[in-house]
């Protein structure tokens, strides 16, 4: 269950660590990342042995979003190379975020340095996050002329609400971890050296818990709930594709590779 690749994994007593492996890329989510992360939710999800989970990032940054190399790489071609691109990137990533959303005993994210887009996405798919004194919060969907993904507008509403959801989407600050707790985004911060103690900590206590206690409080917070999160990433997604065929996108990636800040008309 536990090998060393894009994303790692180990076990602490009953509960699975599992670790975004790509530092040197910020732990974007490329292809491989999203299927390394794909491999171990569903080898744990699988392993009785399990009763609570950690996500967390190696290095600095715990996922800095979307990989601006695949982007680049699917508006090379032709519009029906980049939609083909678009569905398989999405579709793996609502693969992996409906994993960590529907997984059968409490995840922890572990947000170290910043999370941002669908790096951001994924921390909202799990059920508690905690932040360390340099936790960034960052959409980053504006700068690039992007619509969300990996389920954000259908996630961010149901941790801070939607009037406040509206009001941040459009918004799109750069959320601190004094903020991000104050909105209720991360229950506590701790230091840089303590958060892997400190999740894995968590995570073991909630193990403790009967299963069906972890289970029936995931279960029973959802059951309101009147779309279905596949659903409303197939609807989210299309609308990412549209955006990554705009023209504010091909600017943005432009902008990017000369340094500057992207303008849009």
């Amino acid at each position: 269950m536990c090998r060393a690749v894009a994303v790692s994994c180990e076990k602490v007593g009953r509960v699975a660590v599992l670790r975004l492996n790509r530092p040197e890329d910020g732990n974007t989510l490329s292809r491989d990342v999203l299927a390394g992360l794909q491999f171990h939710l569903n080898s744990i999800a699988a392993e009785p042995t399990v009763r609570a989970a950690v996500l967390t990032g190696t290095g600095p940054n715990f996922s800095l979003g979307g990989d601006f190399g695949e982007f680049a790489e699917a508006l090379s071609g032709d519009e029906s190379f980049g939609r083909t691109y678009c569905a398989s990137r999405t579709e793996a990533l609502a693969d992996v975020v409906a994993s960590l959303y529907e997984l059968p005993f409490p995840m922890i994210a572990a947000v170290n340095g910043q999370a941002a887009g669908a790096g951001f996405s994924i921390t909202l798919a799990c059920d508690v996050r905690i932040a360390e004194t340099r936790t960034r919060f960052h959409f980053a969907y504006g700068t690039l002329g992007a619509s969300t993904d990996g389920g954000m507008s259908w996630l961010l509403p149901r941790v801070v609400g939607p009037g406040k959801a509206m009001s941040m989407l459009l918004e799109q600050p750069i959320i601190r971890a004094k903020t991000a707790l104050e909105l209720g985004l991360v229950t506590e911060i701790v230091s840089t050296p303590e958060l892997d103690e400190r999740a894995i900590a968590m995570a073991l206590s909630l193990a403790s818990n009967a299963p069906h206690s972890n289970q029936a409080a995931k279960r029973l917070l959802r059951a309101g709930e009147f779309r279905s999160l596949q659903d409303h990433m197939n609807d989210e997604h299309e609308t990412f594709a549209d955006g990554l065929m705009s023209a504010d996108m091909r600017r943005a990636l432009v902008a990017r590779d000369r340094g500057e800040m992207p303008t849009f008309d």
